[in-house]
């Protein structure tokens, strides 16, 4: 099985990545952990681009984020895409409260020494720049490229049902 969890930021994809890898029993990428190093420096895209083929070469894998680079090659090999449509605000809520939740610390979803934050340019990413139509252009072509294996989820209810619906048996409350 080979899935890709993929939409806006602070949406619950890792989340919702973590929870179908522990359901499954498949290994998970967060792009999060290779595209970033030390104190949110980006790596050599070379560098990113290696380690997300070498995974991508598992039998069985589920890969978290966007990465626009190689998005058509990951969705062309899943088996399953979901894509996380939500609202603007619900993202910067998350957003807000991982912030809370994570004050100071590292998550297992980013990359060893990035330290949670929540500033001013990634609430301008939420809100704005991660959402221009191009981007919102092309998430609707591959929602309608890929629509036989397709699943969008706008809000947290949907994801809840749906991890409902395949019998998760973990929590399903919003961040843990």
């Amino acid at each position: 099985m080979k899935i890709v969890v993929a939409g806006y930021s602070s949406s619950g994809k890792s989340t919702f990545a973590k929870r179908l890898s522990k359901h499954y029993q498949i290994d998970v990428l967060h792009i999060d952990t290779i595209f970033f190093g030390p104190n949110w420096v980006k790596r050599d895209v070379e560098l990113v681009e290696q380690d997300i083929h070498a995974f991508m070469k598992k039998e069985s894998w589920i890969i978290d984020g966007q990465y626009r680079k190689l998005v058509p090659e990951r969705y062309k090999a899943c088996d399953q895409l979901f894509i996380f449509d939500f609202n603007r605000f619900k993202c910067l809520y998350g957003a807000i409260l991982r912030r809370i939740k994570y004050r100071n610390q590292n998550r297992d979803t980013i990359a060893e020494g990035c330290k949670e934050r929540l500033n001013f340019s990634f609430i301008w990413w939420i809100l704005f720049s991660g959402r221009r139509k191009s981007s919102k252009q092309l998430l609707k072509s591959y929602q309608e490229q890929y629509a036989e294996k397709t699943i969008v989820f706008r809000n947290r209810k949907q994801v809840n049902r749906y991890l409902e619906s395949i019998g998760y048996q973990g929590s399903l409350k919003f961040g843990k």
